[in-house]
């Protein structure tokens, strides 16, 4: 339930212990009863709740890693790629993404394959 709530450095816990869970921002402010903005708002003035949610993402994504882990290596049979896919590349895109070369522009790789036929 929503409530209006002041930050209280016990939050740093509750931040890391629901990104633990490989569950994400939303899920620390349902947690925290605030909304995302809130949230922002305490990162922004609190180092100490900035660290655990930067902490708190990286063991997220530790705990995401897992699950690929368990799956890719026959541990959990039931495990789907594609969707874990998807939310690696979504959620740690620094990560996961596929690198693009910002240096070609759309109509310099067309050319290059128009080019290239020739």
């Amino acid at each position: 339930m929503w409530k209006e709530s002041l930050y209280k450095p016990e939050y740093c816990e509750t931040a890391v212990e629901v990104l633990s869970q490989g569950k994400s921002l939303a899920a620390v402010c349902v947690a925290c009863g605030v909304c995302r903005s809130t949230l922002y708002n305490w990162r922004d003035a609190h180092p100490d709740f900035k660290s655990a949610l930067s902490f708190g993402v990286q063991v997220s994504q530790s705990h995401w890693e897992d699950v690929g882990y368990s799956g890719t290596t026959g541990v959990n049979p039931d495990f789907c790629a594609t969707p874990w896919v998807f939310t690696m590349k979504a959620r740690f895109h620094e990560d996961y993404a596929e690198k693009r070369d910002e240096s070609k522009s759309l109509s310099d790789s067309i050319v290059e394959k128009l080019i290239d036929k020739l």
